[in-house]
């Protein structure tokens, strides 16, 4: 594993990219105008692909027939029904689950509990265990755009009562369009506490791609509408190399004198990767992989030294 960090660009279209889950309304920053995404909501679209499309095993899920709030009864349903290698160690049950090796885990079984969970006839050990997780996000995620949410009425049919013979009518705020950058790390030291591989994260990267524009999830009236733009991995020479700002490495022009909040498209805008293209001089970065299906994107960034075109 090497130490880097994410980042992963997405297009959004008419919808909610991220509704509070109090009100349902779309996060956003009033002072600045942009929109927010949650770490919560990006490894949701990639715990969901991998669950749903590539039948991987997934610790935060809703089909252990316990829900995903009752870690309890989630633990002893793994342990029960889905664990090959009949292990009985707890923490090993939980390293199995390819979203506790990307994102960490956590068992607060008591002893007598851990005791009760039984594997060909022998008890399970080791229930209070916590996994820190390698891949991690940023807790919001702005976007790189200006935004001016729009009101949107909608009715529904179905009735809540045999008195009340009429639908409602519901009020939504949408995001006319944004440009969501998500920014991560990689923590090679703390991948070795779960067990994560290069090939754990190559999934990761295939699920935060494909599950982010319109597969697991992400196909939903509220997130129908986005698109995958870019995928960056900066790879550091060193483990304790880090640069400044990477989350500031790539930003938008507007073309036509349009403004943040007036952008509609991709056609309305140019990405500005000047800063990005930097890191090729840069001694603390071995190398910056790359995913794009933008061909003018892909242009820019292959004339570079160090850049390289990542599969997915």
């Amino acid at each position: 594993m090497e130490k880097s960090e994410i980042l992963f660009l997405y297009e959004t279209s008419y919808n909610i990219p991220n509704g509070d889950p109090f009100t349902g309304e779309q996060r956003y920053d009033e002072e600045t105008k942009k929109i927010l995404v949650s770490d919560v909501r990006i490894k949701r679209f990639i715990r969901t692909y991998l669950e749903d499309v590539k039948n991987l095993s997934i610790y935060v899920s809703e089909k252990t027939g316990a829900g995903k709030t009752d870690s309890k009864n989630v633990l002893k349903w793994l342990a029960e029904n889905r664990n090959e290698n009949a292990l009985t160690d707890i923490g090993e049950i939980l390293k199995e689950q390819i979203d506790v090796r990307l994102f960490g885990g956590i068992s607060t079984l008591k002893d007598d509990e851990t005791s009760k969970i039984k594997v060909s006839g022998n008890s399970c050990t080791n229930g209070h265990v916590q996994f820190t997780g390698p891949v991690q996000f940023a807790l919001l995620n702005p976007s790189l755009n200006e935004v001016d949410l729009r009101m949107h009425q909608n009715t529904t049919h179905f009735t809540s009562s045999e008195s009340n013979a009429q639908g409602s009518i519901g009020t939504t705020t949408l995001v006319p369009y944004s440009v969501m950058q998500i920014h991560g790390w990689v923590n090679p030291k703390v991948a070795e506490t779960t067990g994560l591989t290069p090939a754990d994260l190559k999934l990761m990267y295939e699920g935060l791609w494909y599950g982010t524009s319109g597969e697991g999830s992400s196909f939903s009236r509220s997130k129908v509408g986005q698109n995958s733009v870019l995928l960056v991995e900066i790879i550091y020479a060193e483990s304790n190399k880090k640069i400044y700002g990477a989350d500031r490495l790539i930003s938008i022009k507007p073309k036509n004198e349009k403004k943040g909040e007036t952008i509609r498209s991709m056609d309305d805008y140019d990405f500005d990767f000047s800063k990005l293209t930097e890191l090729q001089n840069d001694d603390r970065i071995a190398k910056v992989r790359y995913y794009t299906e933008i061909p003018k994107i892909e242009e820019e960034l292959i004339k570079n030294n160090k850049f390289e075109k990542m599969a997915i």
